[in-house]
């Protein structure tokens, strides 16, 4: 990565207005600038819009930097502050940056390509080099500690001491709120003021107006509140003000306000001398009264004091110099700038306005000083006033009076700061629905030193504050705490009120399982990270974003706090794409659901909402919600009834209740026609009819040949703490509150899916339940219609399936089209067997037939079905596939192309595929009949997404394989490889990218056509893809480029290789370790000493080290070629004398342990490996 910059300017451009008068002159052109020009803030040049645009036009819209490697960099224009990641200085103007990340470069730091972090003992970052943020009490969002410099026409200033910045400083660029690093600590928390001087006041982000200035509070910034008596003091614009000034026309002292609003009544402040709104003027107010007064009307415009011999002046504000220390003349005490004053013309004489109307000396016994007077209210004191009050009592963080709770009352309640049972003294109130608190919790300290985190004060929060998260979890028990928390804004340490408690840690070992879990993770639908915690909490149900179901137990959700983003552990893995047996000819795809017509779910009566996650087939319009999905994984096959029937357990019925408290009369049993309202059932999807378990009825025991004991049902099942539990019978993941069946008789060890149990039971009938009657459940919509015998597909193994055999084979071999298509369909069915009778189905001759059938166009159903099964076929060993080439199938598969039948053209393509996989002689064979061009015509823009899918990888197939398919005829395909290369989906980019890896494996001109067809900046942009499969195939594409010649190995470091090849040495996948290894080692052997010497610029020695010792020994025979073409271009450096006598390559090497553990390679069972290491050590460590 290069950036070259013409003029460093560009990252201190502020827009601003240049006077002619000013004959200012563009630094660029040289011009005379006026009207409206970019002005650079530190050197104070002036350049044209237009020459602005000029320059950024050489500026690389993208960029790879070393210290961001995970994403790319974006040249960012806007105007908005910004604290650069790597300088860690407050800048404005252009930028790159990673909007993902909030990853920021100033241009200057964008130019270094250099991954070391400047050293700068006085500025803290986090560990892994980032710039540090803190959560501090005085603001909303998180605040960043930077380096201050001036950027804007007008210096920032600390919001607190509204002093000028200055050195190392911490603030939010968002809201332009900043402090200086001295003034973080010296905002007070609690203070006693005399606006309010009945009760303390204590810092909260409860919203609202300033009852002293009537201005609305504005977002995320705090005020100090009284809650009883609803009264609230803007944090930085009124709590420093004081009473100080006393005149004549009033009895109380009077407080200086510079600008008043109207409240939350919306009334104007009249002046009580002129009658006249104060909106917008400088006034004296006095709280007590509630009076106002004009500064105009009460102060005389000039005035004369004992103290000096000239009148004075009344000016509004005055600063003498830039010191950014101003005092009073007269009492000598430091004045803001700000404030009018009374002043000199004729000397420097200033003063405040009180010290000159107030010669007594009256307010200076009254106005108490802010810095040493506010009070933090003595917790001792407060808890002994509280300890008078048994039957009322109000505690200063609620705004309601709150009642003792008798005993008889507490029942089953909980305390809302500790979530714990109510004992003890407690108290309720009235006015907020299940609040309740212990005494002692309403009495906690509001700041306390605790042994778990001694560093700092731990601060007490009663209610949600922005910045620290609507989700946050205790720092010693894991657990999300939704009641009250102790809380290190510095460090962001948290503790719930139960382990504030504490004194010592938790000895508890926790169980293997939580052990293994991770604590951070990324999920692939949220920007954000997601952490680990655990679900407990006694009053608020917390319900996952994905699912909608309650979460107990352990969830990742997201810290930041706009969010409420949280999942159960179970639904991070949900799968990206599922096919249900209802619909067989697409793929549901998982994805976040924004359609607000709320359609209806397909699998039950209630809607979709908007904005949450479902599953969804985007070509048939059907959804499904996520809870759903997961009942039609194991459809029930039962002799009443002829459709499938799919279980809808416990969890299904709290949806229910998430989204229509009346669901109850949705689901009817269509047998006993009650309510399946709390209980578990079973619907039809079909038919849409629901029936409960005893109304099927599932036996309650049953004999199963896979087990010798019998098996009993019951309602769930959780055999240990382990929090995954699987069937025994499918070994595939159950719900443990879902029914199984269990057998009393193995202490419990084996436990299996009704479905599972019942396909294979010896007899389905062992014992009913109290010989209920048998009633026939036919679907409504065949009603009077006479039943169809089912076949006995209840036995899944193969003899049994095998009996109806020879009904199948007459079947395809008549003329009836609908016994045909009826054989075929169980032929299929049959095929679809985990172990298919392939051989039996050859030998019984049918072959001829199928192949037949392929061809009858008037009949798409019967294609479809016949296509199908000769596919299964194909799949199978070679002799099958032999099989059917020999009867033709080939030219039918590439006429059936152009059907059409989307569904057939996807069976024709996957049958194709299946043909030519792994044999070159039946690949040549299929290219032979013509089948490439048809299959790039079913991957043009406006496919559906199944066709393409299956058409690339039969693409993919096409032009994969040793020998190589003659490039000639696969040549055609390159420009749809380009175009897939930009899919989203990772399944054709694989096969995309499988096809380009093998076309480039060839000759060097077909190298170049590959090149040609414009796949390099893709591929390129590929190598930040996380899927192993598409970096190993991208990797590997790339390095087969940089065996062609210098000038393609020159064009593809301009593409920002380098750097993310580098990177992915590290990567966790062998396979993409093995690429990028031979990716660098082409590159340093086509490439000159310059490129060489950028490679090792990125720091790619190190990784190829390490590699060294990978059990793969082509890999480790790629990294040795790689190091010896490195010390071959420091051998030549070395010769032209340009590096001072000596090969810096090997110093580096060194550094990096290379050279003992290319010692240990001599003795390598490989002999390329050995052999390679052998010659670099005689060469070029010839002691």
């Amino acid at each position: 990565m290069d950036i070259k910059l013409s003029c460093n300017h560009l990252s201190y451009l502020s827009e601003r207005y240049a006077a002619e008068i000013q004959l200012e002159r563009c630094e660029e052109c040289g011009g005379r600038v006026s009207g409206m020009a970019f002005t650079c803030m530190r050197c104070c040049v002036w350049l044209h819009g237009s020459c602005v645009d000029k320059m950024l036009h050489v500026l690389p819209q993208q960029i790879m930097h070393p210290l961001h490697l995970h994403h790319q960099l974006q040249l960012d224009s806007n105007n908005f502050d910004f604290i650069c990641d790597r300088c860690m200085y407050i800048s404005v103007g252009y930028r790159y940056r990673c909007s993902s990340c909030n990853f920021n470069l100033d241009l200057d730091c964008a130019s270094s390509v250099n991954d070391e972090l400047p050293k700068d003992q006085g500025l803290p970052r986090f560990k892994d080099g980032k710039k540090m943020t803190i959560l501090h009490y005085s603001h909303g969002h998180s605040l960043s500690i930077f380096k201050y410099r001036k950027i804007r026409e007008q210096d920032y200033t600390c919001v607190w001491c509204e002093k000028r910045l200055s050195e190392v400083c911490c603030g939010c660029t968002e809201c332009e709120f900043y402090l200086h690093s001295t003034c973080r600590d010296k905002i007070p928390r609690r203070l006693s003021h005399p606006f309010h001087p009945g009760h303390p006041l204590r810092l909260s982000y409860i919203p609202g107006y300033c009852s002293a200035c009537g201005m609305i509070i504005p977002a995320f910034s705090p005020c100090y509140m009284c809650e009883m008596c609803d009264f609230r003091l803007d944090c930085f614009r009124c709590s420093k003000l004081l009473p100080t000034q006393k005149l004549g026309c009033h009895d109380h002292l009077l407080t200086y306000f510079n600008f008043l609003g109207k409240g939350h009544e919306g009334q104007d402040f009249y002046c009580k001398a002129c009658d006249k709104p104060c909106g917008g003027a400088s006034v004296y107010r006095c709280m007590q009264c509630h009076f106002s007064f004009h500064l105009r009307c009460v102060v005389p415009s000039s005035a004369e004091h004992r103290y000096h011999r000239h009148p004075l002046l009344l000016k509004n504000t005055i600063k003498e110099d830039d010191s950014e220390e101003y005092y009073c003349d007269i009492c000598e005490k430091e004045r803001n700038p700000k404030h009018p004053v009374y002043f000199c013309q004729s000397c420097t004489f200033i003063t405040h306005i009180e010290c000159v109307l107030d010669e007594d000396n009256v307010s200076s016994s009254s106005a108490r000083s802010m810095e040493n007077k506010a009070l933090v209210v003595n917790e001792i004191e407060h808890n002994e006033e509280t300890n008078a009050i048994r039957t009322l009592m109000q505690p200063i963080f609620h705004s309601h009076q709150m009642y003792e709770v008798t005993e008889e009352f507490k029942g089953n309640r909980f305390c809302y700061g500790c979530r714990l049972l109510l004992d003890g003294p407690s108290y309720f109130c009235k006015t907020c629905h299940e609040f309740y608190l212990h005494e002692k919790c309403a009495k906690l300290p509001y700041e306390i030193q605790h042994p778990f985190h001694s560093a700092h004060p731990l601060n007490l929060y009663t209610s949600y504050r922005p910045g620290i998260g609507r989700l946050i979890t205790c720092d010693e028990c894991k657990v999300i705490c939704l009641g009250f928390i102790y809380f290190c804004e510095l460090c962001n340490f948290k503790l719930d009120v139960k382990c504030a408690a504490l004194i010592t840690h938790n000895t508890r070992v926790s169980p293997g399982k939580e052990g293994e879990r991770v604590t951070e993770l990324q999920h692939r639908f949220h920007t954000h990270r997601l952490v680990l915690g655990y679900c407990h909490d006694p009053i608020n149900e917390i319900k996952c974003t994905i699912c909608e179901l309650p979460i107990l137990g352990p969830a990742y959700f997201c810290p930041d706090h706009l969010c409420n983003y949280i999942l159960h552990e179970s639904c991070l893995t949900l799968p990206q794409m599922i096919q249900v047996p209802f619909h067989p000819e697409h793929m549901l795809v998982f994805r976040l659901f924004h359609i607000q017509s709320n359609p209806q779910c397909y699998a039950c009566p209630l809607n979709l909402k908007s904005f949450t996650f479902a599953y969804n087939c985007e070509h048939c319009h059907l959804n499904l919600h996520p809870v759903c999905a997961n009942s039609l994984k194991r459809p029930l096959k039962c002799e009443s009834h002829l459709d499938d029937l799919y279980y809808f357990g416990p969890d299904y019925q709290l949806l229910c209740a998430n989204y229509d408290p009346s669901w109850a009369t949705l689901f009817i049993c269509d047998e006993c026609e009650k309510s399946c309202q709390g209980e578990a059932f079973y619907r039809c999807i079909q038919c849409q009819v629901n029936f409960h378990l005893s109304c099927i009825p599932i036996p309650e025991i049953v004999n199963s040949k896979y087990h010798i004991h019998p098996l009993v049902l019951k309602d769930s099942f959780v055999e240990d703490d382990s929090g995954k539990y699987y069937c025994d019978f499918c070994e595939e993941e159950r719900n443990p509150k879902d029914h199984v069946y269990y057998c009393q008789e193995c202490d419990v060890k084996t436990i299996a899916h009704i479905e599972c149990v019942l396909a294979e039971v010896e007899d389905n009938m062992v014992e009913s339940r109290k010989n209920r009657p048998q009633r026939s459940l036919q679907k409504k919509r065949h009603e009077g219609l006479q039943a169809q015998p089912m076949p006995a597909s209840l036995h899944s193994a193969i003899d049994r399936k095998l009996e109806n055999f020879p009904a199948m084979v007459a079947g395809i071999w008549t003329d009836d089209r609908n016994l045909q298509l009826e054989a075929a369909t169980q032929f299929k069915k049959l095929l679809s067997d985990r172990n298919p009778p392939n051989d039996e189905v050859i030998r019984a001759g049918v072959i001829p037939r199928f192949v037949e059938l392929l061809t009858k166009d008037d009949f798409p159903q019967l294609q479809y079905v016949v296509a199908l099964a000769l596919n299964i076929i194909a799949s199978g060993a070679s002799e099958n596939k032999k099989v059917l080439i020999d009867h033709g199938v080939v030219p039918i598969f590439v006429k059936l192309l152009g059907s059409p039948s989307d569904d057939i053209r996807e069976h024709a393509a996957w049958g194709l595929g299946n043909i030519a996989l792994n044999c070159h002689t039946s690949r040549d064979l299929v290219l032979s009949h013509g089948a490439l061009l048809p299959l790039l015509a079913l991957l043009n823009e406006h496919a559906n997404f199944s066709l393409v899918r299956q058409a690339s990888w039969t693409l993919s197939n096409l032009c994969t394989g040793r020998p190589a398919p003659p490039f000639d005829q696969v040549k055609p395909a390159l420009p749809t490889l380009a175009r897939l290369i930009h899919s989203d989906n990772e399944e054709v980019l694989v096969h995309a990218c499988r096809a380009l890896y093998d076309l480039s494996s060839g000759t060097d001109d077909q190298i170049q056509a590959v090149i040609e067809a414009g796949v390099c900046g893709s591929l390129v942009e590929l190598l930040l893809h996380p899927s192993p499969y598409v970096l190993t195939f991208a990797l590997g594409t790339i390095a087969n480029f940089f065996s062609v010649d210098d000038m393609q190995t020159q064009a593809i470091f301009e593409a920002n290789t380098i750097v993310r090849v580098v990177a992915l040495l590290r990567n966790d996948d062998i396979d993409v370790k093995r690429e990028a290894a031979r990716a660098i080692r082409n590159a340093t052997w086509r490439g000159t000493r310059d490129q060489i010497k950028f490679l090792v610029c990125q720091g790619c020695i190190k990784p190829l080290c390490d590699l060294l010792i990978c059990p793969d020994p082509e890999t480790v025979a790629d990294c040795l070629g790689a190091i010896i073409n490195i010390l071959w271009a420091g051998e030549a450096d070395e010769t032209m004398g340009t590096t001072g006598g000596a090969n810096i390559y090997v110093q580096t090497i060194e550094e990096a342990r290379g050279r003992e553990k290319i010692e240990n390679l001599k003795s390598h069972d490989n002999t390329e490996v050995s052999e390679t290491a052998v010659e670099i050590l005689e060469t070029y460590w010839r002691e």
